[in-house]
């Protein structure tokens, strides 16, 4: 009897286990930046944020949220920007940029060239010697994102290198030579270039002052590469900012496609320093600057920043500020 009752309870266990066995598969990211999310709510603390073009195991399904695995971080995102990836896109020796992904993860080792979208021993290698050249802050993880090809722009740029953020033979030759340049932190201000700055983390109450009142700085948003400029009215908590100018408006909106709370990952530049940063697009409250095309204000946070309303740190900015901290201008 004892027997039975245990061979029953398997055979239920195996049953409830085939299901989610069978909706296991593989996604991929089709949205520029895609957050996954500790529950299935729009509120809820991102876990990570995810590139276009991310491949990621789909675990299970609830309502209009996929539950997906991706390096070791589980968690929700949205099934609007999940696509399913065929078998035969996986597993062919086709010349997509996944198949290219999986074979450079694969087969690459240190010292090799390598590109964005790629991951693994070339990678890391790369990195860590930006890090030691100083084009690149945040830790070596193997993973060729924005920030990585921001920071091999940059110093192509000041080692007289065709620009274009590859990994290639010549600068992955430069970056072993000893002739090698390290970044300068006097390059110019100008908008929108590289020029080997390194990103600093900026913590908002010990300093409050290094951006002051009536200043004007840039903005990078992290996931578009576009930048604008902003003018810091006030603030305590934090810096209470306004775009300079119509123009700068303009381009503000055109990286959110429309106005909204949402937290972005953004690079500031001011005085000669770029600060890890995360800002809200969504105009409230005062305005000072009468023709911008602006109505109010919008919110730039830094390290340990607070909102004005709850006077807490709040989550989601911190997750930008940190995931900006892996980038360079």
């Amino acid at each position: 009897m004892s027997r039975k009752w245990k061979t029953g309870l398997l055979l239920t266990v195996i049953l409830c286990l085939i299901p989610l066995m069978a909706l296991a598969w593989t996604g991929k990211v089709t949205a520029s930046s895609l957050n996954m999310r500790k529950s299935n709510t729009t509120d809820s603390k991102v876990v990570k944020s995810l590139r276009k073009g991310t491949t990621v195991e789909v675990l299970s399904s609830k309502g209009s949220w996929y539950r997906v695995e991706y390096r070791g971080y589980t968690g929700y995102v949205a099934k609007k920007y999940i696509t399913k990836v065929s078998s035969s896109s996986k597993d062919s020796g086709s010349s997509s940029s996944s198949s290219k992904s999986s074979s450079s993860k694969s087969s690459a080792k240190a010292g090799d060239p390598c590109s964005p979208g790629d991951s693994g021993a070339a990678v890391k290698w790369v990195q860590k010697k930006l890090k030691s050249l100083g084009y690149l802050s945040g830790s070596a993880d193997g993973d060729y994102g924005g920030g990585t090809k921001s920071a091999v722009k940059a110093f192509q740029r000041r080692n007289g290198l065709t620009v274009n953020g590859i990994a290639n033979k010549k600068t992955v030759s430069k970056l072993a030579s000893s002739s090698a340049k390290k970044a300068s932190s006097s390059s110019s201000s100008g908008g929108g270039g590289g020029g080997g700055y390194v990103t600093e983390s900026l913590n908002w109450f010990r300093h409050p002052n290094t951006i002051p009142h009536h200043a004007t700085f840039q903005i990078k948003d992290i996931s578009t590469g576009k930048v604008f400029t902003a003018k810091r009215w006030t603030g305590s908590n934090h810096a209470d900012s306004e775009p300079a100018t119509a123009r700068d408006t303009k381009i503000m909106k055109s990286i959110y496609g429309h106005w909204s709370w949402k937290r972005r990952a953004i690079l500031v530049k001011y005085n000669g320093h770029v600060y890890a940063a995360s800002m809200n697009g969504m105009p409230h409250g005062t305005q000072t600057i009468k023709n911008n095309n602006f109505d109010g204000h919008f919110c730039v946070h830094f390290t340990g920043s607070k909102t004005h309303g709850s006077k807490k740190v709040d989550a989601q900015h911190q997750s930008c500020v940190k995931s900006a901290l892996k980038h360079t201008w």
